[in-house]
């Protein structure tokens, strides 16, 4: 049985320009889950991951969090 799913993460390190810019994206998701208070009963790491390598990582930052980030900014 042959599996087309790539065995390793070459496709999400053509995305990001070296692995440390990947796990701060997705750090960045994971707090961004926690935040919004999403609930997994699986591996959060593994969960975030794979929205990354799935396309799905366009997740929406809680407002408070923007505002704070345009305060700072100012």
């Amino acid at each position: 049985m042959k599996s087309n799913k790539p065995l390793t993460n070459e496709m999400l390190n053509k995305r990001f320009d070296n692995p440390f810019s990947l796990v701060n994206y997705a750090i960045s998701i994971a707090k961004g889950l926690v935040v919004r208070g999403e609930e997994r009963e699986t591996n959060v790491a593994n969960d975030v991951m794979e929205m990354i390598e799935e396309g799905r990582d366009k997740i929406e930052q809680p407002k408070e969090e923007v505002e704070e980030e345009i305060e700072v900014e100012s």
